[in-house]
Parts: structure tokens; sequence; C-alpha cells
């Protein structure tokens, strides 16, 4: 069908475009606006001790873990801002699909489907929202095994070094994750409108059948007085006039 391919296309064409978050919503910044944050955080992790999570005191680890939150947060205004740009992407996406569906033939006689339409607008920030706030509070943890074998080096140069790393990363983890979050929330409300539109055409499809299945009991029970010549070219109009019908949903 026409339609599928062409909201397939749309949403690949968004969808390229946001992969690359680095270079979307003002992502981009996110790396460079926070190596202050990168920066402090690895120069507080390499002064302190070896640490094991299994032995340290409670006050080692709630410095530590301080220090962790403390890099996350810094973020969640970017993150926040960002977060909501691909929200924003993504609704109006959305919103020239409903236009264009509205305009559609066969939309008129389908309110009750167009407006359950609509209201899957609101999974798309559901969807996109914590993108990159989750993956970022979650690597940036205690909890997190390549964290955890970094807190545990020796002090120095060596232990700045292998957290920069990480915190770098972290937040491409972090944008890599909202780019999935988004391309999950294109294909979402894709699929919603090629289900509608199936949902159109099947209802032609049944209004076409009833309609000659009418058809066929009006010639059987002779309601309609014509010769063989005039059944012959009143079948082939009736197809003809249902195809048209079918072709005018499907541009």
């Amino acid at each position: 069908m026409g339609f599928g391919s062409f909201f397939r296309g749309v949403g690949r064409a968004i969808g390229r475009g946001v992969e690359k978050v680095g270079d979307f919503a003002g992502s981009r910044s996110l790396s460079s606006i926070g190596r202050a944050i990168q920066d402090a955080c690895a120069e507080k992790v390499a002064k302190e001790r070896s640490y094991d999570k299994n032995e340290a005191k409670i006050d080692t680890t709630e410095r530590l873990n301080e220090i962790l939150v403390s890099f996350s947060e810094g973020y969640f205004q970017h993150a926040t801002t960002i977060e909501k740009n691909c929200v924003r992407l993504v609704e109006d996406y959305y919103d020239k699909l409903i236009e264009i569906i509205e305009n559609a033939p066969g939309s008129v006689n389908n309110a009750a489907s167009l407006r359950a339409l609509k209201s899957g607008k609101k999974k798309i920030s559901k969807t996109i929202t914590g993108g990159i706030k989750e993956p970022l509070s979650k690597r940036m943890s205690l909890d997190d095994s390549r964290c955890l074998s970094i807190l545990k080096m020796n002090s120095g140069v060596e232990k700045k070094k292998a957290m920069t790393s990480f915190t770098r990363e972290v937040i491409k983890g972090a944008l890599d994750n909202l780019s999935g979050s988004v391309r999950a929330a294109l294909d979402e409300q894709t699929e919603d409108v090629q289900d509608y539109f199936s949902g159109i055409v099947e209802e032609q499809e049944r209004t076409m059948q009833a309609f000659k299945e009418q058809f066929d009991k009006m010639i059987i029970d002779d309601e309609l007085q014509q010769n063989d010549q005039e059944k012959n070219c009143v079948a082939p109009m009736f197809i003809i006039s249902a195809s048209d019908r079918v072709v005018e949903i499907l541009k």
C-alpha cells in the first residue's frame, strides 16, 4: 500500500536526522558545556583511595556516591532541554501526519478512529522523556561495574584518565539511548497511522462487498428488470466504481 511506504520513508528521514543526536537539539553542547563537570568529577575521584564496596566505611561510600550523583545532576538541566526538544520534533512530525490524514478521503466518516489516533500523541513524551537522564543516573553509580572498577584503582593520574574516559562513555551512551527513544517514538506513531488507514481500507472493502452482495441478490430476485446485455454493462460499472473508491483512499 502506497501510504505505508510513504509514512515509513518520512519517519526514517526524520529518524536519520535524530540518530546523530550530537547534531540535534543542542545535544552537541552536552559534552562541551559539561567538561567542567567531567573534570571536577575526575579530579575528586582521582584523589580517592582504592575503594572496595564490600569493605569500605559508610562515610567513604556516601562521599563517593555524592560525587557521582553531583555529576549526573550537573547534566540534568541540559538533558531536560534536549529531551523536550526531541519530544517537540516528533510531535511536529505527528501533527503533519494528522493533517494529511484529516484531508484524506474517508476521514470524515471515521471521526472516532481519528480521535483515538490523535490521543496517541500523548505517548510521545512518555517514550522519549528520561532518554538521557535515566542511563546517566544508572551508569554514574556504585552499582555500575565499570564505575566500581575505576573507583577500585589507586589514586593518581591514571585513575583520573580512566574516570574522564568513563564519563565520556556514559554521556555518549546516554545520547545513543535518547536517539533510540526517538526512533522508537517515530516507529510507534507511524505504525498507529498505518493501522488507522488499514482500518479505513478494511471498512471500505466490507462496504463494497455488501454492495456487491446486494447487487447480486437484486439480479437473482429479478428485481432489476434488465436484459442480459444491460446486466453485462452494469456489473463492470459497479466494479469500476468500487475500485475507484478504494484507489481514492490509498492516494
